[in-house]
This record gives C-alpha cells, structure tokens and sequence, in this order.
C-alpha cells in the first residue's frame, strides 16, 4: 500500500511539474493537450483494467 501511496504521489508531482513548466513557457495549447489526454487516458486505462479484470 505505501509503495502504491508513494507512487502516487511521485506520479502527480510530475505531473504537476511539467503542466506548470508549459504554463510558464507560455505554451497553452500543449498544457491544455497534456492536460486533457492525461485524464482521458487515464480514465480509459482504468477502465480497460476494469473491464478486464470483471
């Protein structure tokens, strides 16, 4: 559970970091790219893992 836990965190850090690296840099329409297929392939991963594991 805490290897998932510190996973996690390391996972969103990074996220984080270079969703702000674009902000800075000014270049909106990559954050708002990366933003996006971030959360809509992260949703179908998991639920591509639901599916298969029903």
């Amino acid at each position: 559970m805490i290897v998932g836990l510190c996973g996690g965190f390391t996972t969103f850090s990074t996220f984080s970091r270079e969703s702000l690296t674009l902000l800075q840099s000014g270049q909106y329409a990559a954050l708002v790219t990366y933003i996006l297929l971030s959360l809509i392939v992260g949703i179908a991963f998991s639920a591509t893992g639901y599916v298969i594991t029903r």
